[in-house]
């Protein structure tokens, strides 16, 4: 199958030698401009707080300092996925190398913008060692007398909000880690770290056998500044979800009902991590059976506003202490600007978190009802536009590290607009978290109002233009093979064995 993505070798050195400069680049700028300079050989109770600014307190020259080295990461994350683009011999392999060179040079930061993997090495032991289930409220921190748990110092009488699976294999590294606190972080940074390397890997993979780019695939995914920093760098598991969302929908184009069965397996693996990605599991069922494309739309909106009316009206097993960010306002999202202007309070935010799912589920349905679902890259594309448009417009209480729910899809997926919007998110996604770390130090030292506010503003004002204009100013690029196959009509794949053609809906 042809594809703009696919490139061919160059028949030249050049992209081999600037994907090799632009890595050594961004993973001297992580190692050296971060993970040495706000390194866990911090405070203890510094580390136990998290935040980049706790450590760097020199106000604006700080921040000024943090975007130069960010703005230097993306630009050797840029020449590298330019290299790989135009290809190389080895790009593939380079590409995972890369990722494991760089995410090694981000284990040595603390915690850099989220205390989540504290609470997580806490809740790990919780469930372990002391037998308890980290995601009732008798399972918190504040609950257990454990050498960890003891640390914990945010959220520490709030539940967990993950799923059996991340505790399970969140507990491979005890063996290793004994009672100090910092190796039980490290651990779970090293498993977070671990399981972001595997995505990147199985994303190109799955890439090339649906006849695109694995290296730029890899690449796009792990070489990525923000998926480095929140991965490897803030230790949060989402990675281990992704993984398995990623190898489901790579099984689900298998043949037969063997790689429905693997397909499920993995997606119920990724929902025992987190739930996330269950939003898209419809997208699978419509690609497996498209005659039942309508029921399947209908009967997934209903589901979910059965969900919606039951956790409105308190039902128990739905509303819980483990939701957490999914039924909160963030401030760093549009929801959160909208809620601070016009001053919501508890009831409110609850009529827009309402609100959010509705149109999640809106966006859901139109997906299902007219995305062409043929081949493993519509169903990479199709999932791509669920995710990424839940948390970009409908998800009051997205946080930049959930961008991981979306990119791995797009870069399979292989689509344009979605690569510029993924990548381009991913790096205005830092200036809200810039904002609220010397929001205190902007608004002196530059006389700005609601920093965090403005600062969602323009990120997402900054990624709506990019995401237009990118796809119409570079239009070209790859080798001149790669160009002559994307000129060529595109076939559809059959997936599915016993059908002679796969209607569109």
């Amino acid at each position: 199958m042809a594809n703009p993505l696919r490139a061919a070798d160059s028949g030249t050195t050049v992209p081999a030698w600037v994907f090799g400069g632009a890595t050594l680049l961004l993973a001297a700028t992580l190692f050296f401009g971060i993970a040495t300079r706000v390194s866990l050989a911090n405070d203890i109770d510094v580390v136990a707080r998290a935040g980049i600014s706790r450590v760097l307190r020199g106000g604006i020259p700080d921040l000024v300092d943090t975007f130069l080295l960010i703005s230097l990461m993306f630009l050797g994350y840029g020449l590298a996925l330019w290299a790989l683009w135009r290809g190389f011999r080895y790009a593939f392999a380079g590409a995972v190398a890369g990722t494991v060179i760089c995410s090694l040079a981000m284990l040595p930061a603390m915690p850099l913008t989220s205390p989540d993997a504290v609470h997580l090495a806490a809740d790990v032991r919780t469930f372990w060692l002391h037998g308890k289930w980290p995601a009732e409220f008798s399972g918190t921190p504040d609950k257990v007398d454990d050498p960890v748990a003891n640390e914990v110092r945010v959220y520490r009488s709030n539940p967990s909000g993950y799923g059996p699976l991340a505790y399970v294999i969140g507990g491979a590294t005890l063996p290793f880690v004994g009672d100090n606190f910092r190796a039980n972080l490290l651990g779970q940074k090293v498993i977070a770290g671990l399981f972001f390397v595997g995505t990147a890997a199985a994303a190109g993979l799955i890439a090339r056998r649906f006849g695109g780019n694995a290296a730029f695939t890899a690449g796009f995914i792990g070489l990525n500044p923000m998926m480095l920093w929140q991965y490897p760098g803030d230790g949060h598991n989402d990675s281990l979800m992704a993984f398995f969302g990623v190898l489901a929908l790579g099984v689900a184009t298998v043949p037969g009902w063997k790689g429905r069965a693997g397909s499920a397996a993995a997606g119920l693996a990724s929902a025992l991590c987190k739930y996330a990605l269950v939003l898209a599991a419809p997208l699978l069922a419509v690609y497996w059976f498209p005659h039942l494309r309508r029921a399947i739309a209908i009967g997934a909106a209903a589901l979910g506003f059965i969900l919606l009316a039951a956790y409105t009206f308190d039902f128990a097993p739905v509303r819980n202490g483990t939701l957490g960010p999914a039924t909160a306002v963030a401030p760093t999202t549009p929801a959160g600007v909208l809620s601070g202007m016009a001053g919501f309070g508890g009831q409110g935010n609850d009529r827009l978190v309402f609100l959010g799912y509705i149109a999640a589920l809106g966006i859901l349905a139109v997906v299902l009802w007219r995305h062409p679902l043929e081949t493993g890259r519509d169903l990479a594309r199709a999932t791509a536009w669920v995710m990424g448009l839940f948390l970009f417009a409908a998800f009051p209480g997205f946080l930049p590290w959930y961008l991981v729910w979306f990119l791995p899809f797009a870069a399979i997926g292989g689509d344009r607009r979605q690569l510029w919007w993924a990548g381009s998110w991913t790096a205005a996604a830092f200036l809200p978290v810039l904002a609220l770390n010397w929001q205190i130090s902007i608004n002196r030292a530059w006389n700005i109002p609601e920093p965090v506010r403005w600062s969602v503003v323009l990120a997402w004002s900054l990624t709506l233009i990019a995401t237009w204009l990118g796809p119409q100013l570079f239009r070209g690029g790859g080798t001149a093979r790669a160009r002559r196959a994307a000129s060529r009509p595109q076939v559809a794949r059959r997936d599915v064995p016993g059908r002679a053609a796969r209607r569109r809906a």
